[in-house]
């Protein structure tokens, strides 16, 4: 991988129209180090560099730059991982979202849509939040392990097409109960099915025929947030 300074360096040499051989004879190195520190396989030294800027910088940010770089190349590659997250962190935004009641991961819930509150995320980008989010908070245990119980959900409220929503969670409304389920298009019927794997006690829903019209998509989950 090139070094940031090779990167500098040769960005540097093209705007100025500045050969190896000019670079060389003004920082009194050899020719093949410079090269070397622009190809970006070899990090320079501090004395190369300081010459560099005593040559051809003009102004102290611009150096306090190229100390940077140099210092940032030298950095083993775990700090520079733990770098890039905090950097990553810091663009993520504080935002805020509505919980719009509870849908059930059981028998169903009428809640939904009442007592609104607003949750705090201080860990994900806005940017990767569609227009519209919400949240809606998980009751009971069908839906387990993928949610359990009191399990906050971040629903993409545009993705409710059935070729989008095909073996996706959804929060859905049926004869004015709300449930969290996996949605399954099959033969003409839906299927609410449940990830609980005790199927005696969590049995799939299935809607067929003039029931259909019955059944609304909320839209499908994005994200989901433990209690713990």
């Amino acid at each position: 991988m090139k070094t940031e300074f090779g990167k500098y360096l040769e960005k540097f040499m093209n705007q100025n129209s500045y050969t190896l051989e000019y670079i060389s004879k003004q920082t009194e190195s050899s020719l093949s180090v410079v090269g070397h520190y622009r190809k970006g396989i070899r990090i320079p030294k501090d004395d190369f560099v300081e010459r560099f800027i005593q040559k051809f910088v003009k102004n102290e940010v611009e150096a306090n730059l190229i100390r940077y770089i140099v210092a940032y190349d030298r950095t083993p590659d775990l700090i520079k991982k733990k770098l890039e997250e905090v950097k990553v962190e810091k663009k993520s935004k504080i935002i805020s979202l509505p919980i719009l009641g509870k849908a059930a991961a059981g028998m169903g819930h009428v809640n939904f849509e009442d007592n609104v509150k607003m949750e705090i995320l201080n860990s994900i980008s806005s940017d990767e939040i569609p227009r519209g989010a919400f949240m809606v908070e998980v009751t009971g245990n069908s839906m387990f392990p993928t949610l359990s119980d009191g399990d906050l959900v971040i629903l993409d409220p545009k993705a409710k097409d059935k070729e989008v929503i095909q073996g996706k969670v959804c929060v859905l409304t049926y004869h004015d109960q709300t449930y969290i389920k996996r949605v399954k298009f099959q033969d003409g019927t839906v299927r609410l099915i449940s990830d609980n794997l005790d199927k005696k006690k969590y049995s799939d829903i299935v809607i067929k025929d003039e029931e259909l019209e019955y059944l609304k998509c909320h839209g499908s989950v994005i994200e989901s947030r433990r209690k713990h």
